[in-house]
This record gives structure tokens, sequence and C-alpha cells, in this order.
């Protein structure tokens, strides 16, 4: 009896042990499938991320090759009211700045963004691109500035009335560094570093002015340090453009202290606006407002 009662005893003792090794290798299974869906579901995710960002670089570079942008992605987020039309005013675009507290207002005139122009170019104008304007947080898609950089030619160069993405000079960036995206009212010919004439108008300025704009050109060609002008021409045949947003008062380069640019150069336009995405340019202006830019 006593040595049944000892194997008894031994045989739930190993038991026992047997179980509790069973239940730790079941835990270490378990945890090994926990593990290994964590990593199944993130490699998931990986791998999606990795497809979406191939699947966009394509576009992107179909996008570049049909379309011609002088930039890396041929999209321009609007960060300001300045290309508002009063009759845009009431878009869902303008409604959802106004209640996100980027509130844009239409600056009261006696006459409207085209009748400014009609006035005062020597040139008729005729239909006229993304003629509705386009409200902040809209992103406009982009085209070649000059024609060039496409699989065909589908575009014409930079014309009278076109809307175009330009760099800003160093005497009008040291607060803000983002391109501007205003219309052409003015196309100014050099020839030979000598003013040749326009079309449409050069607002506040004379044809003596431009003097003092092509030497700043020739100080960049020169490589002379008094260069205003990042990108420039390389010639002394090349046009200036006279710029202005449709929902301001004058042109760019005419108001105090000599507007917000100088005298546009072909050099410094990178893009030309041709189709209005409204709201989709919201993605840039949250990611500005988290950074604090």
């Amino acid at each position: 009896m006593a040595e049944d009662k000892w194997y008894l005893q031994d045989h739930s003792q190993d038991q026992e042990a047997e179980d509790k090794t069973d239940t730790k290798r079941d835990n270490e299974d378990s945890e090994n499938e926990t593990e290994g869906g964590l990593k199944g579901e993130l490699w998931h995710w990986v791998r999606d991320f990795i497809e979406v960002i191939i699947t966009l670089a394509i576009i992107l570079i179909i996008l570049k090759g049909l379309l011609g942008a002088h930039m890396m992605v041929p999209l321009v987020a609007v960060t300001s009211c300045s290309m508002l039309h009063d009759d845009t005013m009431g878009t869902m675009s303008a409604n959802f700045a106004n209640s996100m507290a980027l509130t844009c207002s239409f600056n009261n005139r006696n006459e409207n963004w085209k009748e400014w122009i009609s006035k005062r170019s020597n040139q008729e104008i005729g239909k006229l691109p993304l003629e509705n304007g386009f409200a902040i947080g809209d992103m406009v898609l982009t085209i070649t500035p000059d024609g060039k950089g496409t699989i065909h030619p589908f575009f014409p160069d930079t014309e009278l009335g076109d809307v175009i993405i330009y760099t800003r000079d160093s005497y009008h960036n040291s607060i803000h560094k983002d391109p501007i995206i205003h219309r052409v009212v003015g196309v100014v010919n050099i020839t030979d570093w000598k003013f040749d004439g326009f079309t449409g108008t050069i607002a506040c300025l004379e044809a003596k002015d431009f003097d003092r704009y092509i030497g700043y050109v020739k100080n960049c060609v020169d490589g002379n340090s008094s260069c205003p002008y990042p990108n420039h021409p390389k010639t002394g045949t090349f046009r200036f453009y006279i710029t202005k947003g449709d929902n301001n008062e004058g042109v760019d380069q005419c108001g105090s202290g000599g507007g917000i640019a100088l005298p546009i150069t072909d050099e410094q336009i990178t893009a030309r606006g041709w189709i209005r995405l409204p709201f989709i340019g919201y993605l840039k202006l949250f990611m500005n407002l988290m950074l604090g830019l």
C-alpha cells in the first residue's frame, strides 16, 4: 500500500509537470502566433504603402511627361485669396475656407478683374484660362510655361492672360518663400538688352523703367553680386511679365515699396495654371498649420 501510495503521488507530480509544460508550450505558441500576426499585419501595411508610393510616382511621371511643368509635382496648393472672384465667393471652397477661419474677402471695386485687364490692355482680351478664378484651399493642376518638356507639343508658350506660377526674386523673398500664382497682364519684349515694346499693360511703369530691370538681368548674366534674380535669362533677348492677382487692386510690380515682385523673367516661371481642383489644397494648408509654417 505504501508503495502504491508513493507511486500515485509520484505519478501525480509527473502529470502536473507535464501539464505545466504543455501550458507553457501553448502560451509560447499563442505568443508566437500573435507576434507572427502583428508582423504579418505590419508587412501588409508596409507593402500597401510602398504600392501607393509607386503608383503615385508613376502617375506623376506620366503627368510630368504629358504636362511638362518645370516642377517636381505638377500641382500647386492655393494658400491666399488673391485669385478669388466675386462669382466664386459662394462656392463650397470659399465657404469652407471661411468656416475654417481662413477668411477670404472680395475687394469691392467699380470694375471686375476682367474689366480691369480689358480697359488697360493695348491688345484685345479673349477667353482666358481659369476665368472663374480659385479660392484658398483649392489645388491647381499645372502645365509647361514654354511649351517644352512634354512628350508632344500640346501647349503654346506663355501668353497674355495666362495664370503663371513664378519664383520670387531675392528683393521680395525675405518673409515669404512660396512661389506666387497670378495672372499675366503684360508681356514686355527685350531684344539685345533693349526695350522692344509690350502687349497688355505695364501699369504704373514706363518704358524707361525697364532699363533698370534689364541692368539687373545683365548683372546676373555677368555673375555680379547685385543680382536679384536667382533664375534669370542667359542672353539679352527675353521677356518680362507684369502680373496681377485677379482679386488684388494693382499689379505685383507696383505699389508700396515697389510692389511684391520685380518684373518676372521667363526663367522664373515654373508652370502655368490649367485646371482647378477644389478642396485638395487643404491638405497642404493643414500641414502648414500643424508645422507652424
